[in-house]
């Protein structure tokens, strides 16, 4: 009896600190990460810090408690998942940080709408696809493949155009581009930012040209998405095992799935961004 007692009075004196704590406590809330200027982005964590330490990573939009009153100072990093990939996510190293300092009071919420942008100066590559031409060479040779850049300005963040690929035929067709050579740094990290959609599976590579030969590598396999989506793809880890490479190229392919009429890419806002 004794010991029943006694766990209840734990119980309870816990639900009394708890409720205490809940009292006193100052609510933060933050309902998106805005990236300065006409970029798209996928901004989906607040890695928060109050006053230098480590409150914690948040999925947006959120709202949580800090015990912290009084003028505090806040700074929060814009969070990725890198390679899309949700186990993996991390504060998106080339976006600013946002600071501010705020009252914060018990019971009373405070919302934070922060605001970052890119802490490099320039990139290696870009391309919007808001020129003239076709940036991208096609080096698959076949009739049933077609690579074309499509307007449409429903999207301030996409401009005006992006690119289209088709491919079509029998089963064994296989549709590549790539960029022009690139000089990429092999000791640094390097990250390529893109904006996608597919019909079907997309791998997106890179070919290291060496002083007698051209290696090719894959760096991911992006299953098929209806709709535009962002993704922040690291390229540090193949990238700094041609650490002799002259330069470097971008591949986009797909083999063609007959269980459509036909395969279809969509590409726009390829970035490439490393430290300067």
């Amino acid at each position: 009896m004794k010991l029943i007692y006694t766990f209840l009075l734990v119980i309870l004196c816990g639900c009394e600190i708890i409720n205490t704590e809940e009292s006193i406590a100052s609510i933060i809330e933050i309902e998106a990460i805005s990236v300065d200027g006409a970029h798209t982005h996928s901004i989906t964590d607040a890695w928060v810090y109050i006053n230098n330490e480590f409150q914690g990573v948040y999925p947006l939009p959120t709202s949580f408690p800090t015990l912290n009153t009084g003028n505090q100072n806040i700074l929060i990093e814009a969070g990725i998942k890198k390679n899309g990939i949700s186990s993996s996510r991390v504060s998106y190293p080339y976006f600013t940080s946002y600071t501010i300092d705020a009252e914060l009071k018990p019971n009373e919420t405070i919302t934070i709408n922060p605001t970052v942008s890119y802490s490099v100066n320039s990139f290696p590559y870009v391309e919007d696809f808001e020129g003239v031409g076709t940036v991208l060479e096609v080096i698959t040779d076949s009739s049933n493949h077609s690579l074309e850049p499509i307007y449409d300005n429903s999207n301030p963040a996409f401009g005006n155009k992006h690119i289209k690929s088709v491919i079509s035929g029998e089963a064994n067709e296989i549709f590549e581009c790539t960029t022009a050579d690139i000089n990429l740094p092999t000791d640094k990290q390097v990250y390529l930012e893109l904006d996608y959609k597919c019909s079907s599976t997309l791998v997106v590579g890179i070919y290291a040209n060496m002083t007698s030969q051209v290696n090719k590598s894959a760096v991911i396999y992006l299953n098929e998405k209806e709709d535009w989506n962002k993704i922040y793809l690291s390229l540090s880890e193949i990238i700094s095992s041609y650490s002799n490479a002259q330069s470097f190229k971008l591949f986009f392919g797909m083999s063609r799935d007959t269980s459509q009429v036909q395969n279809e890419m969509y590409l726009d806002n390829i970035r490439i961004v490393h430290e300067e």
